[in-house]
Order: C-alpha cells, then sequence, then structure tokens
C-alpha cells in the first residue's frame, strides 16, 4: 500500500537547473529530490531536537541510501502542457514582455551564470548566459507514492507524511531549484499540494495569506543553540518584501540593486554604473590592503569564498583541508499572490564552519573566525534596513514587514 501525493509548483524565475548536455536546460526529477531532501533536512532540525543520528535514520529509511536501501518515496515529474521556453548559452537574458536585459541588480545576484557588464575585450555583453535557463513562468506537477513503513507503524506514518508535506511547502515558499536558487533565481512557489486525492495547500493570494503560511511552518522547539547545519530554528528570520514593481524579475533586481548598495566598496567609487557607493565596510576595504592581517572581513556572513582582487593575497575562505566554500544563510525567493511578485528573504543560521574547523584564509594568513553570532550582524543590519530601521537607509522603493511566530 502507498500514500499518493500530488504537488504542483511554479517557477516563478528563471531557472537554471542543468541537464544531460552541458549546454541545456531541464526539468529534472532528480534535481527536485535534491531539493526535498535539502529541505526536509532543514525541517528535520528542530522536529527531531537535534539530534542528528535520528534524523539521518529517518532520512535513509525515507529517502533511500546506499546502507538502507530503496527509497520509500517513489516521484514522477509532469511537466505542464506545451514546451518548455528555454534561453541558451551566449544569448541575453532579457524582462519579458519588455525585452530590455535585465538589470544591474538581478545579473549581480546572477554572478556565476550570466555576464554581469559589457566587455570589449571578452566581447560579451551585459547579462549574457554563461550556462542556459528554463525561462519563467511554467508550471510542472510532481506525483509521489509513498510505501508505508513495513512495520505498519500509524504513528510514524503520520509523522513522516507531515513532515514530508511541510518540506514541499518549505520548498514552495522559501526556495527554488538549480543554480543560484539561494539568489532567487529558480523560485518555485507551490500552487496546489493533495494527499490521497484531499486538498492540503490552499495557495497564499495576498501577503497576509503568505505570512500566515511561513508561520505555520515555524519550529516549535525553542533551544536558542545554532543548527549543526542549515536549519529552522528560533534564530531564524523572515521577511516579506514587495512593492509597486512590474515583475518577478523586477523585484529580484530591486533586492539585488539593495544588496549591491549595502555590501559593496564599487570600483572608483562607483557602483550598479555610476552611482556611488555607501562604502558601508571600510574595515573590510582597509583589511585587504593591509600587509598584516589578524582578522577576516566581515562581509563573510554573506558565505566564503570571495574575491577582493584577482589576486591570490586578495581571497578569503576557509582555511582547513576538506572545506572550500561555505554557502550563504541568506536566502531569496519570489513568490506570487495573485499576480503580485512577493520576495520571501530568509536568514537560516547554522554554525558557520565545522567544529574544528574555525580558520579562515585571509589572503593565505590564518586568522580565527569571530563567534557565530557576532559573525552574522552584517545580515541582521540587511534586513533591518529593508525593514527601514536599520544603520544604513533603504533606496529602492520598497516596503518589508517581518514575520514572526504566532
Amino acid at each position: 500500500m502507498s500514500v499518493p501525493i500530488d504537488a504542483t509548483f511554479k517557477g516563478v524565475t528563471p531557472m537554471f537547473c542543468g541537464g544531460a548536455a552541458p549546454r541545456s536546460a531541464e526539468l529534472r526529477i532528480a534535481s527536485f529530490k535534491g531539493v526535498l531532501r535539502y529541505w526536509w533536512r532543514a525541517l528535520a532540525w528542530p522536529r527531531y531536537m537535534g539530534d542528528l543520528a535520528l534524523i539521518q535514520k529517518l532520512e535513509e529509511q525515507l529517502f533511500g541510501s546506499a546502507k538502507g536501501g530503496q527509497s520509500r518515496v517513489m516521484m514522477w515529474l509532469q511537466p505542464s502542457d506545451g514546451d518548455l521556453s528555454r534561453v541558451h548559452q551566449g544569448s541575453v537574458l532579457r524582462i519579458p514582455g519588455i525585452g530590455a536585459p535585465v538589470g544591474h541588480g538581478a545579473r549581480y545576484l546572477g554572478y556565476g551564470v550570466m555576464e554581469a557588464f559589457d566587455s570589449q575585450r571578452r566581447g560579451t555583453r551585459s547579462g549574457q548566459l554563461t550556462r542556459a535557463c528554463l525561462q519563467a513562468p511554467f508550471e510542472f506537477t510532481v506525483r509521489m507514492r509513498v510505501r508505508r513503513p513495513r512495520n505498519g507503524d500509524e504513528d510514524l506514518e503520520f509523522a513522516e507524511l507531515e513532515l514530508l508535506c511541510g518540506a514541499l511547502a518549505a520548498m514552495g515558499v522559501f526556495g527554488g531549484m538549480g543554480a543560484k536558487s539561494r539568489k532567487g533565481y529558480g523560485s518555485t512557489a507551490l500552487r496546489s499540494l493533495q494527499v490521497n486525492g484531499r486538498q492540503c495547500w490552499d495557495a497564499p493570494g495576498s501577503v497576509n495569506d503568505l505570512k500566515m503560511c511561513l508561520q505555520h511552518l515555524w519550529p516549535e522547539w525553542k533551544n536558542e543553540e545554532l543548527p549543526e547545519y542549515t536549519a529552522f530554528s528560533v534564530n531564524a528570520r523572515h521577511i516579506l518584501v514587495f512593492g509597486d514593481v512590474a515583475s518577478p524579475l523586477d523585484l529580484l533586481d530591486r533586492i539585488g540593486r539593495e544588496l549591491v548598495r549595502y555590501r559593496s566598496w564599487g570600483r572608483n567609487g562607483k557602483i550598479l554604473g555610476n552611482v556611488d557607493s555607501e562604502r558601508n565596510f571600510r574595515f573590510d576595504h582597509n583589511l585587504m590592503k593591509r600587509w598584516h592581517r589578524d582578522r577576516h572581513p566581515r562581509r563573510i556572513a554573506f558565505g566564503l569564498p570571495h574575491n577582493y582582487g584577482w589576486k591570490h593575497s586578495q581571497r578569503v575562505g576557509p582555511k582547513d583541508r576538506g572545506i572550500d566554500r561555505r554557502a550563504s544563510p541568506l536566502f531569496i525567493h519570489i513568490h506570487e499572490c495573485g499576480d503580485k511578485p512577493v520576495a520571501v528573504l530568509s536568514f537560516l543560521p547554522a554554525r558557520f564552519l565545522p567544529k574544528g574547523k574555525s580558520l579562515i584564509s585571509v589572503g593565505g594568513q590564518a586568522v580565527k573566525q569571530r563567534a557565530d553570532h557576532d559573525l552574522y550582524r552584517p545580515i541582521h543590519e540587511f534586513f533591518d534596513r529593508l525593514l527601514g530601521r536599520g544603520p544604513t537607509r533603504l533606496r529602492e522603493a520598497l516596503q518589508a514587514i517581518e514575520v514572526r511566530a504566532q
């Protein structure tokens, strides 16, 4: 016996999801399953009170592993009627209905999958893709069949289904698929969720509806210690950002522009083409000009590695072997409430680096990482900026509200 689950998602922003051919973009069930497991783990941390051994055991039992055997969740992906539209590698990503290349902020958030600026030397254009993407909007449905536990434990079955549906909802309001999904690309908005033929999800039609959806997923476990991996906890923050914007890409561009204003020192004091830089992180800039560095830049809170120039002496990243990067704990998801795009910005703090690996290489010089709660202050400051109460001033015409536990 198995329980049927059907989940329908809408791709709201261009999705950089790779296919079998290196230059193609495809919607793949393997990619979906990987993302679903990620959000399952994020919710499992507070559900099972940080018991890593139990979380790993339950994940293997449900999703399968080399040691635990075949997954009990079978999945099939069904795209909506009609061919998926693609923007091919080498083409310029443009705003649908307008035709202009995506703006500075959207290109900044797409660093690594598209060109940020025109370059005569390299013969590239602003917004030119370095890998193909699926153009939004599009819909797809994932049909799932969950085999019941062998021991017939009804309590275990109910807990499994509840957490699995929670992971589908979390993916549909916080996350996305493909490269740069933490930066708002490939955002997947959950439109419908049916379990055993019964509708279990109402797509939010307003900002307030979306706020209540996020509150419903708020963890009940109130332990204030940071998780060992990126997960929901009492330390997480979520804000909804919206405004008078024309499209999801327009909203993503505005958030990107605000992040550039907050983070970037600029070149010759200029950012976003020809805008004066705010120079908020003067310490970071001056630190990388010094020969001796006894501290790391404050902006490592947004993830590692990052570069302050082309030379090795200007690279900042984890120092210890076995770890070469730390993904950003800041997630940007673009949702749609009716025809209104709304951004969900989530800060999911966890231990920044694994235990015993707390050294940061600052241009080859090893320095000790700051305490996690102190290290994450720049992200709190950015959230407060968007909310209109931070030490730096919001400049885009945007509104933001913070989501708090009920």
